[in-house]
């Protein structure tokens, strides 16, 4: 009986000790992929650029639209997502 008391608190010390440890850190990116190479940009609202931080070792750039949908993530490497970011650059530094 005693070994069997034994056995069982046993039991419960190890599921306690294997709940209670930390799992391996996930990466925290916004986006799975690559993205998209293109969107309209009349259909652009909102332009977020995310630098690449420990959790993430991407540089994200992720923009709202106005029809409502769910954000896309722009590629960094696209022709398009590099001159649609000079152009915004231009148009607000001429802004101030």
């Amino acid at each position: 009986m005693k070994t069997l008391a034994a056995v069982v608190l046993l039991g419960y010390l190890l599921v306690i000790k294997v709940e209670g440890q930390a799992r391996a850190p996930r990466s925290r990116c916004l986006c799975a992929d690559k993205g998209v190479n293109m969107v309209s940009p009349k259909l652009i609202e909102k332009v977020d650029i995310i630098p690449p931080t420990p959790s993430c070792g991407n540089l994200e750039i992720v923009v709202t639209l106005k029809n409502g949908a769910e954000p896309k993530c722009l590629s960094p490497d696209s022709k398009f997502t590099q001159k649609y970011l000079m152009k915004a650059l231009e148009k607000r530094t001429l802004q101030k």
